[in-house]
């Protein structure tokens, strides 16, 4: 008979990538892992694992075990909710790597997701690379703004973001107004800046266009538009939202990035993702205005 408690210690060890950092994850020692999983293919009657370029990755009968185990899981976990619902729940931690050209423009929805789920700690990192991260296990979620989805991973598609050219009220009423935007002076990213999207209109427009100064990241970029250093080009869900803020160029459609919410595509969520994911996934599409 196959028991729920190894099934508990193959999923994590599949989430966590390692019998390591699954025996951190389940508080026990190393030498433990090994033998619960060793005990549920001996129970299973076949492998569940098995050894590639990258380390140890489920087989195919590993992989119907882990479709099944998750289910439970979903269910055991259900039940108990239902049997402490007086009782604080334990907490766990979710990891979160959000692109570096959104800034801190998700904050809000973060912290409203933390104040419903109390017992969620978030870790949220902001990276230059938040798919490479979930695809190396540094994180379990990935927002990030990439068009394809790359290999190894699965998500929901949140919006396509576009971007358009925004100067300050205050600059708009010294320098003029109506103007070409080759009349205005511009903030723009560094060229050895890895704020990847944000930089997409410089390729198109950098030679015509006189500058005003350079930054290193999305707050810079758009505080210096804010408080009138010159004009810039921001993510509209943001700037049309920002009554300091005036469209200075038509909107580039062409310009467009989809923002997606990613995990790996071979490790099964658990609650605390699955919340995560199900939240955001209503929460965001709200926030930036589109899907």
């Amino acid at each position: 008979m196959i028991e729920w408690d190894n099934l508990r210690f193959f999923l994590t060890t599949v989430r966590a990538g390692n019998y390591t950092a699954a025996a951190k994850r389940l508080r026990v020692d190393r030498t433990t892992v090994g033998r619960r999983l060793e005990r549920l293919e001996h129970q299973a009657g076949i492998p569940l694992f098995e050894q590639g370029e990258d380390g140890y990755h489920p087989t195919s009968a590993g992989h119907q075990v882990l479709t099944i185990a998750d289910k439970i899981e979903a269910l055991v976990t259900e039940l108990e909710a239902v049997l402490s619902a007086n009782a604080d729940a334990e907490q766990v931690e979710l990891r979160v790597a959000v692109a570096a050209e959104l800034g801190s423009e998700f904050l809000q929805d973060l912290t409203d997701f933390s104040r419903l789920h109390p017992h969620i700690r978030l870790r949220i990192s902001t990276s230059h690379e938040p798919e490479d991260d979930v695809v190396t296990r540094k994180c379990e979620v990935g927002l990030c703004l990439v068009d394809p989805l790359p290999r190894h991973l699965r998500g929901i598609r949140i919006a396509t973001l576009r971007q358009a050219g925004y100067a300050s009220t205050t600059y708009l009423d010294h320098k003029g107004r109506a103007l070409a935007p080759q009349e205005y002076d511009w903030v723009r990213c560094t060229s050895s800046s890895r704020v990847r999207a944000m930089k997409q209109w410089d390729d198109i427009f950098c030679r015509t266009i006189r500058v005003s100064a350079y930054v290193d990241n999305w707050s810079a970029l758009r505080g210096s538009a804010e408080q009138g250093l010159g004009a810039a080009f921001l993510w509209t869900f943001v700037a049309d939202s920002e009554p300091r803020l005036n469209r200075v160029t038509p909107l580039h459609e062409e310009l467009g990035v989809g923002l997606h919410l990613v995990v790996r595509d071979d490790v099964p969520m658990d609650q605390a993702t699955r919340q995560f994911m199900n939240d955001m996934a209503k929460r965001l599409p709200v926030r930036v205005g589109n899907t």
